[in-house]
């Protein structure tokens, strides 16, 4: 008994030894430390493996590790030579996805421009705003009349008494001459108007009184719109003896030539157009117009003088009613001396008053004068 325990005593010792080196039943490894809780749980060691050792049950794996924070991975047990790689430590959570950027408030949307009043003109855009913001509208001008012409003038910047600015006189057939001359005169007054405060005043008769303005270079259509006041009515004064023709509205040639020119206003007491130097006019008298335009009151007179076309033609409106036209010649006009082309030229300048060849003094008022080469109106 004695003699075996030496035997027994190094066989115990021979094994443990022979355990040391086999990894005995794959001993528990201390696979490795199990990873920290927290760490992300580091692998436990894989197990020292033997030669080519015997996988140790792949090291009791630390319970997947608690996810730590911002999931740092735990470090991988020491692998042995082949050894079981432990199992990897658990991924830290994914990182935390940063919230998007926030969205900047789509820009503001302007609200719609306020429509504006005549126009103006199209209307300003209005700026973009930051980020988007879309500008007001533009602002739209209100229409005017059907035309604004090349020319206008409401003599609200006149003074009165005197003539008014940017107009010649054709006084007691003088160019340019003393205004008033006498009891003939073409003024700024303020006694009566149409609109504003201001209107021109003319007194005249045989001796004419007259206002002149030139017309642009190459006119072969005109379209005249005056408000005119008189204290005579135009029209039916076929008992006046001796009566001949008086000029209201016109054209003419030559800067002060009263000899190459087309007066509309009466022939013979009848609303119509003479015309010089053939001393013609229209209506016939067999075919005279029974329009009238009262007296004492504001009226809107517009006459269309059109040269643009082989046959010329003239017509008149008295607030928007025609009153007289002249649409075939020589066959509307008295002694049938008028050609077709009636008005060639006679656009040198526009004139307006009152020339009396029956010798009738009169005071006629003229306000809002338009001149332009297509219709007016009498907005």
């Amino acid at each position: 008994m004695n003699s075996l325990r030496p035997s027994l005593l190094m066989t115990v010792s021979v094994c443990a030894l022979l355990s040391a080196c086999a990894g005995g039943s794959g001993g528990t490894g201390t696979a490795g430390s199990s990873g920290s809780t927290g760490a992300a749980g580091t692998s436990g060691g894989a197990g020292t493996t033997g030669s080519a050792g015997t996988t140790g049950s792949a090291g009791t794996s630390g319970g997947a590790g608690t996810t730590g924070i911002a999931g740092t991975t735990g470090t991988a047990g020491t692998t042995g030579s082949a050894g079981t790689t432990g199992s990897a430590g658990t991924s830290g959570g994914a990182g935390t996805t940063g919230r998007g950027g926030t969205t900047g408030t789509a820009g503001t949307t302007g609200g719609a421009g306020t429509t504006g009043t005549a126009g103006g003109g199209a209307g300003t855009t209005g700026t973009g705003g930051r980020g988007g913001t879309t500008g007001t509208a533009g602002t739209t001008g209100t229409g005017g009349s059907s035309s604004t012409g090349f020319f206008m003038d409401n003599f609200e910047s006149g003074t009165v008494g005197m003539q008014p600015a940017g107009w010649d006189n054709f006084i007691s057939y003088q160019v340019k001459g003393p205004n008033p001359n006498g009891q003939t005169l073409a003024l700024i007054d303020g006694a009566q108007h149409h609109s504003g405060t201001k209107s021109v005043h003319f007194h005249g008769g045989a001796s004419p009184a007259l206002l002149t303005r030139p017309l642009p270079s190459g006119t072969n259509k005109l379209y005249v719109r005056a408000w005119i006041y008189q204290i005579r009515k135009l029209g039916g004064n076929t008992a006046v003896n001796g009566i001949n023709h008086e000029t209201l509205l016109g054209i003419r040639k030559m800067s002060g030539s009263a000899s190459d020119e087309i007066r509309f206003g009466e022939t013979k007491g009848y609303i119509g157009t003479l015309e010089v130097p053939t001393d013609d006019w229209a209506p016939k008298l067999t075919q005279p117009t029974t329009a009238v335009v009262a007296a004492n009151d504001w009226h809107c007179i517009e006459v269309a003088f059109l040269a643009d076309q082989a046959q010329h033609t003239l017509t008149a409106w008295a607030d928007g009613m025609m009153i007289h036209a002249i649409t075939s010649t020589p066959a509307q006009s008295e002694h049938m001396q008028l050609p077709a082309n009636w008005m060639n030229g006679k656009f040198g300048e526009f004139i307006m008053g009152w020339q009396s060849f029956s010798n009738i003094d009169t005071d006629v008022w003229i306000d809002d004068v338009v001149l332009s080469n297509s219709a007016i109106g009498c907005n």
